[in-house]
């Protein structure tokens, strides 16, 4: 069955907010194009540095109770309205700029979410990805968006392997463009392959993949403040994410390093607890970081809502 909102498209046009949805939910094509408007700063003055909070969550399965999503493999859950008001009590709570989310099924589940906050973010996007359950990378946002995109059809091969398979992400790679004050930002949200069935090549192809787009977009404007974010399925040390920090002078940082020892966790497997969700920034977002605002999460509200505990930052972006 088609998404529902399809239907809302040609009514929806006029509002900024259904601009930006419609470029979200017509992911069938790859990248939609641009949306949106900026204008210049009057004058030669250099404007205030801007506080953004961004968040980024893996909200364990947020799906609904239809069947309403193109994927083979769709789940179900009765007691998705539940889940609904457990994730938007985290989100309230942190009340961050930026929201970059992992496993929502689809346009559906984001705008009833959003709704459950109130309508606080007139900017969403969210693409249908790979994944055969249909859960999905979400962004919502607080900032005008001027482009999204989705990287879902590319094919790649792990670095050093030109006789090796072919990869795609095995969700996507969300690319979501903003400006704040003067300053280009990029955000990559992904959730790359999982460890069940595993098969570390694969990881290995979608990390270095996003970083090549990152770079990529680095080399366009080396003014664009980047930021690598979500669900790496991979720890500190492993080849995913030392491929994504890569080397100076352009070596990212992790945001979660500025966490305690004893809190930098998000997600418990089998009684241990990995760091496996990261938010990673080029030099030009790092500098910006407020190392004091750095949190990982971990609360009753937090664990009713999902498996994952939400890395917040904050960053003076100017």
């Amino acid at each position: 069955m088609k998404n529902p909102l399809a239907r809302h498209r040609t009514a929806m046009l006029p509002r900024p907010v259904s601009l930006a949805l419609l470029l979200a939910l017509c992911g069938t094509t790859g990248a939609c194009g641009e949306y949106g408007s900026t204008s210049a700063t009057s004058g030669s003055a250099k404007p205030p540095a801007q506080a953004v909070k961004i968040v980024n969550w893996n909200v364990h399965n947020f799906v609904n109770d239809v069947i309403d999503s193109d994927v083979l493999a769709e789940e179900l859950d009765a007691n998705w309205q539940s889940h609904k008001t457990d994730i938007a009590r985290v989100l309230r709570e942190v009340d961050a700029d930026i929201v970059m989310l992992q496993e929502i099924e689809n346009g559906t589940v984001l705008v009833a979410l959003n709704a459950e906050l109130d309508n606080a973010y007139p900017f969403l996007v969210l693409y249908p990805g790979n994944d055969p359950r249909g859960i999905n990378i979400a962004l919502l946002s607080k900032i005008e968006v001027s482009l999204a995109k989705t990287h879902r059809s590319e094919k790649f091969k792990k670095a050093g392997d030109p006789h090796g398979p072919a990869y795609r992400y095995a969700r996507d790679c969300v690319e979501v463009h903003i400006k704040v004050g003067e300053r280009p930002v990029v955000l990559l949200g992904v959730h790359y392959k999982a460890k069940e069935n595993d098969n570390p090549d694969k990881r290995l192809a979608e990390a270095q993949h996003t970083r090549a787009i990152a770079d990529q977009l680095a080399e366009e404007d080396p003014e664009r403040a980047m930021v690598i974010l979500g669900d790496f399925n991979d720890t500190p040390g492993s080849s995913p994410y030392d491929w994504t920090l890569g080397t100076d002078p352009s070596r990212y940082r992790n945001a979660a390093d500025h966490v305690q020892a004893p809190l930098r966790w998000t997600f418990n497997y089998k009684g241990k607890l990995e760091l496996v969700d990261q938010q990673m920034t080029n030099p030009v977002l790092y500098e910006m970081l407020d190392p004091n605002t750095v949190e990982i999460l971990h609360t009753d509200a937090v664990d009713a809502a999902s498996d994952h505990a939400p890395i917040v930052a904050t960053y003076e972006i100017h």
